[in-house]
């Protein structure tokens, strides 16, 4: 799929998210913290209200798993990158477009660093190439594979435990990832 063939309302920002959802992400992003990991997953709505989630689906954050069996390749750990099961997410999709309830967000968190939409999210968010090395630059391909916009949560320490202290939603437009306006419902 190419990231310049969709035209869904979704992906150009104005979300609504019921506060459920945002519990429930927030409920994820913070249990994941206490296991050194990102988050992930995606958000769903009805079709009928194309600007509405009222829906969070959490994907297995895969990156421990690749870092593991390949550390060159997968420098990063789970602590500060995501990888899910493609094609599984590719299916989910599909059968949310053929029920009427479309998958509208992919999301993940950040650990202690910030809600932002990082060169490694773009890289791999847009079908490019991402940085080999830390630090180093990565290079953007041609969009999202799916018609989705990008929801970041920044969870940090707290004293008495993870706190999510930001969200941030991030749209492609231009060639490039630029942040967008939501709302919580609620």
């Amino acid at each position: 799929m190419s990231g310049t063939s969709f035209d869904a309302p979704w992906m150009w920002g104005d979300l609504r998210f019921t506060r459920a959802v945002v519990r429930a992400l927030e409920d994820d992003a913070c249990a994941r913290y206490l296991k050194d990991e990102e988050a992930c997953g995606y958000l769903v709505g009805p079709a009928n209200d194309a600007l509405l989630c009222d829906e969070l689906v959490p994907l297995p954050n895969l990156a421990a798993r690749l870092h593991q069996l390949d550390p060159a390749t997968f420098f990063r750990t789970a602590r500060t990158f995501f990888a899910f099961d493609e094609k599984k997410f590719n299916d989910a999709v599909h059968r949310g477009r053929a029920s009427g309830r479309p998958v509208k967000v992919i999301y993940h968190s950040h650990l202690d660093v910030g809600a932002y939409f990082s060169a490694t999210d773009a890289a791999v968010m847009s079908g490019g190439d991402p940085p080999a090395e830390e630090g180093g630059s990565g290079r953007l391909g041609a969009g999202p594979p799916w018609p989705v916009s990008f929801l970041v949560t920044s969870v940090r320490a707290g004293v008495s435990g993870p706190v999510v202290d930001e969200h941030k939603l991030f749209v492609w437009k231009d060639r490039s990832f630029v942040e967008a306006p939501f709302v919580i419902l609620g």
